[in-house]
């Protein structure tokens, strides 16, 4: 029988079509706002590995049997037992076909509102002579129960293995029907995670335009000495080589502070009005470069602001899954490769600074007021765009070119030697 116009007409009536169109926008927003999804993040240790689940609470009281996500305070006090017990049927692993020993989880609920998840955290140690490089993940939490619910597999730090202070690796995704993840472990050199750490700390500052913003207007007036509300004179060299050690020491302890205290969970703060306020620095030490604001205190400035830098540097530096020994060594790595690239720039910018200075002063000053009015108006449209209110893709290859630490050392050596020419030249 032919399909006609007519006969559609008569079989499909408004309120079917209604359900249609519901169902339809139904479905859009299903796709977009996306289920809910379990991460579970792996810490390898000598025994074995640490497991750490984050289960969104509305999804595990389907599989659990239990109502959990109306409220999430009540959930440990009634069900730890239980919860644990569960968790532990369905957390597992294995090498060489024999099954790991996998102890009783630590719980937490995070969160008081729909969205809360609980957060288990499993240490689990390998048989003796077991191969702890080739583990098979053995895991059905939520997904034996919720067909379209699904677990996705990171590792977070295998020291070891070289891969630690870095963003979390996908291993592999685990649902309904599939419950086992086969994972293979590099092998790594004797301190590879050290070695990876010290990079790490040097390549956030060689490629943070930011913090390099911040250090080229300090630098900018270490060698000069202020009168009144004016930049004057220029220190002797000895003089000038002290005082620039002292405020980019203080910056130095500044930011070593907050790092410690970032990475170990002992301060946390959101990461945009930290980004803000270093954006906000930056602009306070332009202002400082034009005129002194600080002329008796620069070093007191050094080290506020070093604060305020040191919680950004905490974001790139996370102390979970380390043992303590761990954590201490990730720290120690990564504030030293901060400081070689710190020191690198010294020794980059200072030289042509000092020989700016001596040879031509009112070059300098023009350079210097020039540089504190551009890093300025960077700085304010950093602050826009991290608050918030307002775009400015003119300026986004800044962040991603490291045109600071490549075009304005260029520039202050290509002064510094042209005048140094001149000045041979006329004698």
């Amino acid at each position: 029988m032919a399909i006609t116009a007519a006969s559609v007409s008569k079989r499909w009536q408004p309120w079917q079509a209604l359900i249609a169109c519901l169902l339809w926008c139904w479905a859009g927003l299903a796709l977009a706002h996306p289920m809910p999804e379990t991460r579970v993040w792996i810490d390898t240790t000598p025994a074995g590995m640490n497991l750490t689940l984050q289960l969104p609470l509305n999804r595990l009281e389907f599989a659990f049997g239990q109502p959990l996500s109306e409220q999430p305070a009540q959930v440990l006090p009634r069900y730890a037992d239980a919860l644990s017990a569960y968790l532990l049927q369905h957390v597992g692993a294995r090498s060489d076909g024999i099954g790991w020993q996998v102890l009783r989880p630590t719980l937490k609920v995070v969160g008081n509102d729909s969205s809360a998840e609980l957060e288990a955290v499993f240490e689990l140690h390998a048989p003796t002579d077991a191969d702890v490089r080739s583990p098979t993940l053995l895991y059905d939490v939520i997904n034996h129960e919720v067909r379209t619910h699904r677990a996705l597999v990171f590792l977070r730090n295998d020291w070891h293995g070289g891969y630690a202070g870095q963003p979390p690796l996908l291993l592999g995704e685990l649902r309904y029907g599939q419950n086992t993840l086969p994972i293979t472990l590099q092998a790594a050199p004797a301190f590879a995670s050290v070695r990876a750490l010290l990079w790490g700390g040097a390549e956030h500052i060689a490629e943070g335009t930011d913090h390099l913003l911040f250090l080229l207007m300090l630098l900018l007036v270490a060698p000069l000495a202020a009168q009144g509300k004016r930049w004057s004179t220029l220190r002797p060299l000895k003089p000038a080589l002290r005082h620039t050690a002292l405020v980019i020491t203080c910056f130095t302890i500044g930011h070593t502070i907050t790092l410690v205290l970032g990475s170990t969970g002992l301060l946390v703060v959101p990461s945009q009005p930290v980004e803000v306020a270093v954006a906000v620095t930056i602009a306070i030490a332009a202002l400082h470069a034009w005129r002194p604001l600080f002329a008796n205190a620069e070093a007191w400035m050094a080290l506020a602001f070093g604060l305020i830098h040191g919680m950004a540097f905490s974001a790139s530096l996370s102390g979970a899954g380390l043992t303590i020994a761990q954590h201490a060594q990730a720290l120690l790595a990564f504030n030293i490769g901060i400081e070689l690239a710190q020191l690198a720039g010294l020794l980059i910018v200072l030289p042509p600074l000092l020989m700016l200075g001596h040879l031509r002063g009112e070059l300098y000053g023009w350079l210097r007021r020039l540089l504190s009015v551009a890093a300025a108006v960077l700085a304010l449209a950093w602050v826009s765009a991290r608050a918030g209110l307002g775009e400015f893709e003119a300026l986004s290859w800044l962040d991603e070119a490291g045109a600071v630490a490549l075009i304005v050392p260029g520039i202050f050596w290509l002064l510094a030697l042209l005048c140094y020419g001149q000045r041979r030249l006329a004698i």
